[in-house]
């Protein structure tokens, strides 16, 4: 396929963006890991994603809004595991946060589509 010629830095943020939150969904076990992971990540989307050029596409504008959203409460899920102290309410944030994590790759592979012409 190919890319659209308006597109095709968007496309690029949101592949390396796309590897960030798998990178994120990997380091699952280890909480400092997965804090820094989401760190990087919300980094890179709000320095490297929400800076690019404003785009005339309402979809991918509410993605973004959405991907925004997923990234505030996975960094709250990330504080609140951290600070469980109870192993049932450990899970429960764990799994939380690992069903925030596909909405978030669902998002951005609908970007990704619709960078596609």
């Amino acid at each position: 396929m190919l890319i659209s010629p308006m597109l095709p830095e968007y496309h690029q943020h949101y592949q390396q963006f796309v590897k960030l939150i798998e990178q994120l969904q990997s380091q699952q076990q280890d909480l400092a890991l997965l804090r820094q992971s989401h760190q990087k990540a919300q980094q890179f989307f709000i320095q490297q994603i929400l800076t690019l050029e404003p785009i005339d596409n309402y979809q991918i504008r509410s993605y973004q809004t959405e991907i925004s959203k997923q990234l505030q409460l996975i960094g709250m899920d990330v504080i609140f595991l951290q600070a469980a102290k109870v192993p049932e309410t450990a899970a429960n944030r764990q799994k939380q946060l690992l069903q925030r994590l596909p909405t978030l790759l669902n998002y951005c592979n609908a970007i990704l589509q619709a960078c596609q012409t």
